[in-house]
């Protein structure tokens, strides 16, 4: 997430040229492992929009773009929770060698290698990234601005400006934003026209949406469609609800939660939501999610939570394959997060929840949006929900324009195309989750008008379970070794540090 931006207004040198309307383009791009360089397969398609499949890198999604004459492919990190792209010219800001072999792998943008040429550099700008609350998720980069022509498949987008790294901190990779500026918001050109923007201007879609489809933690692959939706990766019909302001009065791509709950083996615990923790900003730039303590609590609780002392917090790793789900209620439509998605698998022995308080911003990262299919119209200010799942070859729509651009597809998929599930080799049982509780207390200072019952001045004690232990018994299916030896798992030392990097959590393995 970006909280601030620093720096020298931008110029933008060059017009928009206008391209032919009407284009039927699809670009798709496999995928690598990390510490290789493969070749990456392309091919066009019969519908008009630009679908760019996206790579798990761990803990965070990537995808390419390339810049210049001849192209130069630069891998950057994909990030609803900000609006600047940008790339690195080189690697000699990697702050280690982990991060320093990551920036070769990404690739590079060098300005004097390209024919086209090049208009810059001229202005520039100091973004940072982070919950704004917690210091040690900051993050930084220096930029200055190019103006360049990008290449999709066989189609061209001319003049568009971006970022080029000066100096960095905290962060190995180029971001590709896709949020709106967050004080111009979405109809201004400020700091210039940004990515999504210029393909509608120039023809390349036909107003400016994209459908983002991260699928879950065990795929390798998802999928970014610039101007269509894929009716082949969700359930039933999309619910659309209102892109509101960030908490702070800024231009996010967020929305209001209206439920929450768990629901375990069969069993949903409701958690109340009150207005004032209602406001979620969708980020595929953050890996775990960050909610008010007030809901994330009960959450943690349910999911038999520790503490590491470190702000995060662990569970039993065979709760992965529990038959339960973390529910997020958007207008009619819950989305149903499986636990394999929302507890993150470190190693062995190391799971942690995907979520952690905070005071700032609530951010709905990977750990959720994994679960759903979420397509984000810039120019009506809604986004389209429904559950995400996967039920065979890419069947693309494009969007029209207009107040109904984005059309009322039902998806392909059933039920039972939803492929991260538990995978029934645990089962929760009677008082599974017992707690040690302490208390907090706190003085009410402000009430919401909604609230009748809320009386300022007033200290408040709460309890809450600092470190359960779990149990887990073996169920029917999955692999059946029923290891109870682990059932009273205690949390191992943490091994991985967690930084927040443009908006996202990469989780660095330092043993």
């Amino acid at each position: 997430m970006r909280w601030t931006t620093i720096g020298i207004a931008v110029a933008v040198f060059g017009s928009v040229n206008a391209t032919k309307a009407g284009k039927y383009l699809s670009l798709h791009v496999g995928t690598a492992e990390r510490s290789k360089n493969k070749q990456h397969d392309k091919r066009q398609d019969s519908s008009e929009s630009i679908a760019v499949r996206l790579e798990n890198k761990d803990f965070f999604y990537t995808t390419d773009i390339e810049i210049g004459s001849p192209p130069q492919k630069v891998t950057v990190l994909l990030d609803t929770g900000s609006n600047e792209l940008w790339v690195n010219p080189d690697c000699q800001e990697a702050q280690s060698a982990l991060q320093y072999n990551q920036c070769l792998d990404f690739g590079q943008y060098n300005p004097d290698k390209s024919d086209t040429p090049p208009i810059g550099p001229f202005g520039g700008e100091t973004l940072n990234y982070g919950d704004a609350s917690d210091e040690s998720t900051h993050t930084s980069a220096e930029i200055t601005y190019y103006t360049e022509t990008f290449t999709f498949g066989d189609e061209e987008l001319n003049n568009q400006t971006f970022g080029v790294l000066i100096k960095s901190e905290g962060i190995s990779q180029g971001i590709l934003g896709l949020a709106p500026d967050l004080r111009g918001g979405f109809d201004s050109n400020e700091p210039y026209s940004l990515l999504l923007t210029s393909m509608a201007d120039q023809g390349l879609i036909n107003s400016r949406v994209f459908a983002l489809d991260l699928r879950h933690s065990d795929d390798t692959e998802g999928a970014l469609i610039y101007g269509g939706i894929d009716r082949s990766k969700y359930i039933g019909e999309l619910e659309t609800v209102d892109i509101i302001r960030g908490d702070g009065g800024e231009y996010r791509l967020a929305t209001r939660l209206n439920s929450l709950g768990v629901t375990i083996n069969g069993r949903t615990s409701n958690i109340r939501v009150s207005r004032s923790d209602s406001n979620v900003m969708l980020d595929s730039g953050t890996t775990l999610s960050r909610m008010h303590m007030s809901v994330a609590r009960p959450i943690l609780e349910e999911l038999g939570a520790q503490n590491d002392g470190e702000g995060f917090y662990t569970t039993d790793c065979q709760n992965r394959d529990l038959d339960a789900t973390v529910d997020f209620g958007f207008g009619n439509k819950v989305i149903k997060v499986a636990l394999s998605d929302f507890i993150l698998e470190l190693g062995p022995g190391s799971c942690y929840i995907g979520l952690v308080p905070t005071t700032d911003q609530q951010i709905l990262g990977d750990s959720v949006l994994r679960a759903g299919y979420f397509v984000f119209d810039w120019d009506n200010e809604k986004i389209h929900i429904a559950q995400a799942a996967d039920c065979g070859d890419e069947d693309i729509v494009a969007v029209g324009s207009g107040s109904d651009a984005v059309p009322s597809e039902t998806g392909k998929c059933k039920s039972s195309d939803i492929t991260a599930t538990g995978r029934g080799g645990a089962t929760r049982t009677g008082e599974s989750f017992p707690t040690v509780a302490y208390t907090t207390t706190y003085t009410i200072t402000s009430c919401p008008d909604f609230e009748r019952e809320c009386v300022t001045g007033v200290v408040t004690t709460q309890t809450f379970s600092e470190r359960p232990t779990v149990t887990v018994t073996a169920g029917a299916g999955g692999d059946g070794d029923g290891d109870d030896d682990n059932a009273a798992w205690q949390p191992t030392p943490l091994g991985w540090v967690f930084a927040v990097v443009g908006g996202f959590a990469l989780g660095l393995n330092l043993v």
